[in-house]
């Protein structure tokens, strides 16, 4: 966690100090960083560095978290936008997220690059996607599906959080279209939504 003093900071100096640990982090896996190249390219002394953090892991599990805060931004804005049915929140996840990528490409390719770099690590420490969808299975209208407790909740939206990252994967990595990743991914969701929503009783 940061110190007082690092968020006490200008900022734009913050900005800086950030945008060079996150390139590092994108070149390197985090054991092998260099706290050096850090310093150097944010322009700050080797002892400032650690009035802000304990050491090079403790900045790491920052710049992870302000991956996670604008994940999470998109998750509420996206059940906002789908009214919080769990079966429309993949498409409107997907829309949102790659919309943003488009507009951010640099900063998603450094991203891509710090998962690439740490391949290894628990995919729990490089994002709290349990905390997201603790957050849908909590906010999300779960009326209208045929889904018994909290168990049959929590894998729904594994299989609907999946999809949605392998089609905005599909689209961002350039092996689909992003209009065809995103057809088939309404088609995955719609044979879901076939198993889930009872028919109308037939009149």
């Amino acid at each position: 966690m940061p110190t007082i003093t690092f968020f006490n900071l200008p900022p734009p100096k913050r900005e800086k100090l950030l945008r060079a640990a996150v390139a590092e982090f994108a070149r390197k896996p985090c054991g092998e960083v260099s706290i050096n190249r850090i310093i150097q390219a944010a322009e700050i002394p080797r002892g400032s560095f650690y009035q802000y953090f304990a050491d090079k892991s403790d900045l790491f599990r920052h710049v992870l978290r302000c991956y996670d805060r604008q994940l999470e931004d998109a998750f509420r804005l996206g059940l906002e936008r789908c009214g919080g049915k769990p079966l429309d929140l993949p498409l409107a996840l997907y829309d949102l997220v790659l919309s943003y990528i488009q507009e951010r490409r640099d900063e998603f390719s450094l991203f891509l690059g710090i998962l690439r770099q740490n391949v290894g690590m628990d995919a729990g420490q490089l994002l709290s996607l349990s905390d997201m969808m603790a957050l849908v299975l909590t906010a999300a209208d779960w009326s209208g599906l045929a889904l018994d407790g909290v168990d049959e909740r929590m894998a729904l939206l594994d299989l609907l959080i999946s999809a949605a990252g392998q089609a905005l994967m599909a689209a961002c990595c350039g092996k689909l279209e992003p209009r065809e990743s995103r057809r088939r991914l309404a088609l995955k969701i719609a044979l879901i939504r076939r198993g889930l929503e009872p028919e109308e009783p037939l009149k």
